[in-house]
């Protein structure tokens, strides 16, 4: 039987449709493809932390602190991006007494409302953050505003600056990721729990074996696309860097890949941050990016294909010395990134 006129439109409008979309992804997927490039903004005192306010990828929340005490924010320039100065610098959450010295608080909306670290103890003196003062405690607040502390025995301490906070067990509320050191064996990931019984240690990685051995968190994101979470580290960061992504499942750590040539920290400095989650391949899964092991390049690591593969290997002029933040630009096709380097420039990527 013959199909009527109006089978036949409907059918006609749907093929429409499909084509739109399939032309509309290549676009999407070749405007995701191109070349990265560098661009470079000289500064007048070179960057030392950039920040986000809000954590909202937006330009204008970009805020560079300089070395001279200056903030600049990021500003559309006719056809370009500027770095203009600013009186409305970055405001950190304020920080309670009895915290660690150089700690800052992170805040939540998924059981914790906030965490730091307290407690402040020399027993490990390693000083990778800048000096030799840990923390022997991790102070969480719930949403009730109940707090709770996690105090470490002496073999132990948070060799840290600022917990994290995600959903690692899909149950909708927060876990903490700290970074645990014991003082014979170097450092651990340890997942921190809110539970009916108080703060307690839900499962850990297994030590780096040694001591004065340090790992440095990531990001934290279903980097496989299977709808759970892994937390990417960078295992001796400062000596021949590995890159791992490790799952928490039935309260174990699992670690599922793993890549080498990583460095997401220059010891003794109190930047830890360089790293950004985005999708910058634009498949829908998000991916990681973080410096080489000389910090002169940076590296896009996917896991959506079920191995840990790089997208993209951008150089850079000189060294990378601030945070690495992600950006999405009105009118961007994808993420852009920002970055301090050595040189006294802003370099943006994109």
């Amino acid at each position: 039987m013959a199909a009527s006129t109006s089978e036949t439109g409907a059918l006609r409008s749907v093929l429409v449709l499909i084509l739109f979309a399939i032309v509309a992804c290549i676009d999407s997927q070749l405007a995701f493809a191109k070349e990265w490039r560098v661009h470079s903004i000289p500064l007048k005192s070179p960057a030392q932390r950039i920040y986000l306010q809000d954590n909202r990828q937006s330009l204008r929340r970009v805020r560079i602190r300089t070395a001279d005490g200056s903030w600049l924010f990021l500003n559309e320039c006719g056809e370009l991006i500027c770095a203009e100065a600013t009186t409305a610098g970055y405001k950190p959450p304020p920080v309670p007494a009895g915290a660690l010295p150089d700690a800052e608080v992170v805040l939540g909306d998924k059981g914790i409302r906030s965490a730091w670290y307290a407690a402040p103890t020399r027993r490990y003196d390693h000083g990778v953050l800048g000096d030799a003062i840990e923390a022997s405690a991790l102070v969480a607040v719930d949403e009730r505003k109940k707090h709770h502390t996690l105090t470490l025995a002496p073999d132990s301490v948070f060799e840290d600056r600022k917990p994290r906070l995600g959903d690692l067990d899909g149950d909708g509320t927060d876990e903490i990721i700290a970074i645990r050191s014991y003082l014979d064996r170097g450092a651990a990931l340890s997942v921190v729990k809110l539970t009916g019984h108080g703060i307690e240690i839900k499962g850990e990685t297994p030590p780096i074996g040694r001591p004065h051995r340090w790992l440095n968190p990531a990001g934290i994101a279903d980097f496989d696309g299977d709808g759970r979470a892994e937390v990417a580290i960078v295992v001796t960061p400062h000596i021949g860097g590995i890159l791992q992504f490790w799952e928490f499942r039935s309260g174990r750590m699992i670690r599922e890949m793993e890549l080498r040539g990583f460095s997401n920290h220059a010891i003794g400095s109190r930047v830890q941050e360089m790293s950004a989650v985005a999708d910058f391949d634009g498949d829908g899964v998000q991916d990681l990016a973080l410096p080489g092991d000389d910090q002169r390049s940076i590296r896009i690591i996917s896991l959506a294909m079920g191995a840990a593969a790089e997208v993209a290997r951008i150089a850079l002029p000189a060294r990378m010395v601030t945070e690495l933040i992600a950006i999405k630009p009105r009118g961007a096709k994808r993420p852009v990134l920002v970055m301090g380097l050595a040189n006294s420039t802003l370099a943006l990527i994109n």
